[in-house]
């Protein structure tokens, strides 16, 4: 009993020191912020170690986790079909820092899903208002921000807050964009989606959780980032489908239904009416992107056409883990190769591991998809292990962090959200059957993997 209680907490421990630090890999601390990570949760794991107890692992986590990890053991496998490529500026300064970020992302994981075989009830809860309390702070940051912007004050960290591609019509107004302490906007907008999520999972009372949307919201428009716009617009878009689908399959219109559908008309109404300057700043953006017109846009067509001439090994398995750092070994031209990412993981992964390593994220998101889609009627938080999935996936479409502390840290939010709508569903199956058969038994986690 003594050694059960002892890991339990060790695990805790260390999960509510991630929960704290996992969104921070998107500021300018992120090394330091992976290194004690890295630390931390090595001395966790040989403290659990020499515990010497039997570990066990929640199924539903397990499975796509080792599909999320393999996906990027693809990519390494690569390196040594694409070796005679490789420089020596590869193995000085790239390959050892990834395979550090990469050995660190695995010992969190594991010891995440070690977490999730014991973790209970309340301690779900604890972690969802921890999460949700870390995004709050960002959002207030960036409000402080933003005062300080108005007054001529800076802010107390340099950031990527200035306006370029926005037209001057806003730059005449808002001469620089709320970051918050991300390092650019584009970081901190994954993170305000999560914290809107968040929001209606944790906050309770009609009045506190509009006033928590708006402070956030605030900061998201202000961001003037078109990718958390984009991202906004598709959860919201899914979410009305889930809001009416299950309306329509309990025969009951619900008045939250109404009122959905009336603020869509209403921001559209707003956006028309006074919101001109963002419309022309989405679509220049939009149009120049297409268009061709932007660095990134560039490299992204060069970069295509560098994996079109790839041979089928390098198609299949990729041209390794961390590769886009060494680009022009590969052949594009040293004045196009303007980034080491494209910002979208899935043409990253096809570069590093292959369409095989893209095979694998995309069954990584359909495993994690068909569990919310399967379940979320059941209870809100299914329903919201599905948005922060699909958000997820959005993500990957204008950021490529996936080896990082804040993916972790939104891929435990998932898990999170399907353990406790599975605990919430075991009670409420409990308080109406007298027994309870072993599939309920295995998404309490009573049945895992040893």
């Amino acid at each position: 009993m003594f050694n059960k209680l002892s890991q339990q907490k060790i695990v805790s421990i260390f999960m509510i020191f991630f929960f704290i630090a996992g969104p921070f890999s998107i500021t300018q601390w992120n090394k330091i912020n992976i290194l004690i990570i890295f630390i931390l949760s090595s001395t966790t794991l040989l403290l659990t170690a020499l515990l010497g107890r039997k570990l066990r692992f929640w199924l539903i986590s397990f499975y796509p986790s080792l599909i999320y990890i393999f996906s990027f053991i693809v990519s390494l496998f690569a390196l040594i079909l694409t070796r005679e490529y490789l420089t020596g500026e590869y193995f000085d300064s790239v390959i050892f820092g990834r395979l550090f970020t990469f050995i660190t992302v695995s010992f969190v994981l594991f010891i995440i899903n070690l977490w999730l075989s014991q973790v209970g009830n309340d301690e779900l809860l604890r972690s969802l208002k921890i999460t949700f309390s870390i995004g709050f702070c960002f959002v207030l940051l960036g409000h402080w921000q933003f005062i300080g912007n108005l007054f001529g004050i800076p802010f107390f960290i340099e950031t990527r807050d200035w306006m370029h591609g926005v037209p001057a019509a806003i730059r005449s107004v808002l001469p620089m964009r709320l970051t918050s302490i991300a390092e650019e906007p584009n970081f901190l907008s994954p993170l305000l989606i999560e914290y809107l999520i968040l929001t209606g999972l944790v906050v309770n009372g009609v009045l506190i959780r509009f006033g928590a949307y708006a402070l956030g919201l605030f900061v998201l428009v202000l961001s003037f980032s078109g990718g958390v716009y984009v991202n906004l617009i598709l959860i919201l878009a899914f979410y009305s489908i889930l809001s009416l689908y299950r309306s329509f399959t309990l025969s009951k219109i619900k008045i939250r239904d109404f009122i959905f559908l009336f603020f869509i008309v209403l921001c559209f109404g707003l956006v028309i009416s006074i919101g001109n300057i963002l419309i022309d700043f989405i679509s220049v953006k939009l149009q120049g992107e297409a268009g061709g017109q932007s660095g990134r846009s560039q490299f992204l067509l060069s970069l295509t056409q560098l994996i079109s001439n790839s041979d089928f090994s390098q198609l299949l398995l990729g041209h390794g883990m961390a590769t886009m750092s060494v680009l022009t070994a590969f052949g594009l031209p040293k004045d196009e190769f303007l980034f080491r990412i494209t910002n979208n993981f899935y043409l990253d992964m096809i570069w590093e591991g292959g369409f095989l390593g893209l095979f694998l994220i995309l069954m990584f998101f359909i495993y994690l998809l068909f569990i919310g889609i399967k379940s979320y009627l059941i209870n809100k938080y299914y329903e919201a292990g599905l948005l922060f999935t699909v958000h997820m996936m959005i993500t990957c479409l204008y950021r490529s962090e996936y080896l990082s502390s804040h993916f972790l840290w939104v891929m435990t939010l998932i898990f999170i959200c399907y353990k406790k709508g599975a605990i919430d569903m075991q009670r409420e199956l409990t308080s109406s059957m007298p027994k309870i058969n072993n599939h309920s038994a295995t998404l309490r986690g009573e049945d895992g993997i040893s």
